[in-house]
């Protein structure tokens, strides 16, 4: 029993929404802290965590320059009236990375930024309906809940969701109905994610996004690539959509942007940035928290890092790895694997979630998801290693033979 676990989620049933923790007696272990790859929770227990939360924490748990970054002071500014050297910065940083030649807007999660991404679409091409892909998730916000396919999420809320998306299979054969739809008129943008995250890991057919960007340009409707979940080297390359060689519009980034903190970003080609016009004193899209300078400074700090580590280099090490520990020791169940993001596909409704519980008793923190929680998925930080790979792939070989 996790005593001081049970405690404090006892206070939170009665405290939290009931339809956003499951709890069950001591479960989930109650966090109280975490460095590098091992995470603590207030009873004492360590977990090594394989998830880097959510794809966040690419560098480890806190890092010691984002307590340098701390230590520095200077927590908040007014980012669309005062804004700071860091929020500049950070954008220019950007805009180079992407291959300069874009401009963006700071916000504050992923949601945000698909949203920001949604409107700069529509502010270019004027419609109700947006070409999404089936297993696509793009945030539970109300815009971004729009393009998100699970019914679950959308189920209370569909009568409300600000525009309607048209939802195509994740393969080749869908760029045929998707021109259909453009031809309909009233599209205003496609959105896909090149590699789909909470779906179970699903990268998108090269060819479906390089017709998606035919089609796009042939009838100039904007094309966003949500690059939450794979921005900053976790497939290899600094973003997916340089693994595919493939250029969207519009692009979300997020999660690892600062290893820790909410900080997003909406990138557009200059030329669609356009269509925001110029300030005349007050901005039509505003968040009290945009431009955040600690949370600017993190980031260009994790850049650095990133390029100091040569993470694109160490994402393909690490796939490697699990690749060939897959073959020498899982047998019994899928892997899809693409550079840091890895997902083991039970096929069987709610396994995932059970493998889960299984192991984090064994000391792991892993994900589950798939489109009904059939799936069990890794993004490694890229210091983790071979042999705590080697180890975790054992325990999941050992929840497979039960």
């Amino acid at each position: 029993m996790r005593q001081r676990s049970f405690d404090l989620l006892k206070i939170l049933r009665e405290v939290e929404e009931g339809d956003f923790t499951f709890v069950e007696g001591d479960f989930p272990p109650v966090l109280s802290g975490a460095r590098g790859l091992h995470v603590r929770d207030v009873d004492g227990n360590t977990y090594r965590d394989l998830s880097s939360f959510f794809g966040v924490c690419m560098l480890g748990h806190s890092p010691d320059f984002v307590k340098e970054e701390a230590r520095r002071g200077f927590y908040h500014s007014m980012g669309d009236l005062l804004p700071s050297r860091e929020k500049i910065l950070l954008l220019e940083r950007l805009s180079e990375l992407l291959g300069g030649s874009w401009k963006g807007l700071l916000l504050s999660d992923g949601a945000d930024a698909v949203e920001a991404c949604l409107r700069t679409a529509f502010l270019f091409k004027e419609g109700k309906r947006v070409v999404a892909f089936e297993g696509a998730y793009h945030g539970t916000s109300l815009g971004a809940l729009s393009a998100t396919y699970s019914r679950r999420f959308r189920a209370r809320v569909s009568s409300i969701l600000p525009f309607e998306s048209v939802f195509f299979p994740l393969e080749e054969g869908s760029l045929e109905g998707v021109e259909e739809e453009m031809k309909r008129g009233g599209v205003s943008a496609v959105i896909i994610e090149p590699v789909q995250g909470r779906a179970g890991i699903r990268p998108a057919p090269r060819r479906l996004l390089e017709g998606l960007r035919e089609l796009t340009l042939k009838h100039r409707v904007p094309l966003i690539f949500d690059e939450i979940y794979t921005g900053f080297y976790k497939t290899g390359a600094v973003f997916a959509k340089d693994l595919f060689g493939v250029e969207p519009d519009l692009i979300a980034l997020g999660k690892a942007m600062t290893t820790a903190f909410p900080l997003s970003a909406c990138m557009g080609k200059t030329w669609i940035m356009e269509v925001w016009g110029k300030s005349s004193g007050e901005a039509s899209y505003t968040f009290t928290f945009s431009g955040n300078p600690f949370f600017s400074r993190v980031a260009l700090r994790a850049l650095d890092e990133y390029e100091r580590i040569k993470a694109g280099e160490r994402a393909l090490l690490i796939e490697g790895w699990i690749g060939e520990e897959v073959k020498g020791r899982v047998r019994g169940i899928r892997h899809r694997g693409l550079g840091v993001l890895h997902a083991f596909d039970f096929a069987v409704p709610g396994e995932g979630f059970r493998a889960f519980r299984w192991l984090l008793q064994r000391g792991w923190i892993t994900v589950p998801s798939g489109l009904s929680g059939e799936v069990l998925e890794i993004v490694p930080p890229f210091i983790a290693e071979r042999e705590v790979l080697a180890e975790f792939l054992a325990d999941l070989a050992a929840y497979l033979r039960l």
